[in-house]
């Protein structure tokens, strides 16, 4: 069991730490390469496995609720922590429901449940960026815009993929191997991005970083056990659910938090505090989901 959680979780960390190391000493610049894979590399993969003639979005239908009720769940818990103890609800509640569904949920998913869990997967990122780009924005900006969500590529890729795939449309070979292609860069390089960004977090603001860390995946698994006992989710949908709530926040939310000027310094601590943690939450949730039923 040990080495199996290990040789999951081992390729992960790996590709993340040469880009901690190559970040810590090149200090690349990333934005171009991040705003690559966001608007070019996801986006084809997501488009590519929802042309699939394999892939059934009805498949996913009570994942995808578990996945929204579970990020909403850790946002009202979150809120509630918040009041009760004096936080700042607005910055500590999207962290808690926003995590590194892309960067390495897929990567995680694959590796422990094997391919066939990345469309599952697939699933998820879209509802995580769809409330990312709506609930998100609304509680750091204060105010609703959902027509921002529309203008992202991968919202936009969802939509045609999901177009293609009502219709049966199917991807000619000399456009479907170029996407697939161009998919598979996209999660080495979001493990790879992951890396180098946690070389520019800053560690201020440490007690709620650290609070968050344990916060995020005690909430999100108690969640996630919570819905698979109540929901009618298969034993794949259940691994792939427990495994999305221990998922530390995602960079997304430092971003956003800066960008509104809701205490970025205190989301950027929970971001990368959280995202240190999860080399031990993560085997964690990896030994609860391999455990024999």
């Amino acid at each position: 069991m040990l080495s199996q959680v290990f040789n999951i979780v081992a390729p992960l960390f790996l590709i993340i730490s040469v880009g901690y190391f190559y970040g810590a000493r090149v200090r690349p610049e990333m934005r171009i390469t991040n705003q690559l894979v966001m608007d070019v590399f996801m986006p084809a993969l997501i488009f590519h496995v929802m042309v699939q003639d394999s892939f059934m979005p009805s498949q996913y239908v009570w994942l995808v609720i578990a996945g929204c009720a579970l990020m909403l769940g850790s946002g009202v818990v979150a809120y509630l922590f918040a009041k009760l103890f004096g936080y700042h609800a607005r910055s500590m509640m999207p962290p808690a429901m926003f995590s590194n569904w892309a960067n390495l949920g897929l990567p995680l998913y694959i590796f422990a449940l094997g391919p066939v869990a990345l469309d599952g997967g697939i699933m998820l990122v879209v509802a995580g960026n769809v409330l990312c780009f709506t609930v998100g924005t609304y509680i750091y900006s204060g105010r609703f815009s959902g027509l921002s969500m529309l203008k992202t590529p991968i919202i936009a890729a969802v939509i045609l993929g999901g177009l293609c795939n009502s219709l049966s449309l199917t991807m000619p070979p000399f456009l479907d191997t170029p996407l697939e292609m161009m998919g598979q860069v996209a999660i080495p390089m979001m493990l790879f991005s992951l890396g180098v960004r946690l070389t520019r977090v800053s560690f201020k603001d440490a007690k709620i970083g650290l609070i968050m860390a344990a916060f995020c995946p005690i909430v999100g698994i108690s969640l996630a056990f919570a819905l698979a006992y109540i929901l009618p989710l298969s034993d794949l949908h259940r691994g792939i659910l427990i495994l999305f709530g221990a998922l530390p926040p995602a960079v997304i939310n430092y971003m956003l938090s800066e960008q509104y000027d809701c205490e970025p310094d205190q989301v950027a601590s929970m971001v990368v505090i959280g995202n240190l943690a999860s080399v031990v939450f993560l085997p964690l949730a990896l030994i609860l989901v391999l455990l024999p039923t």
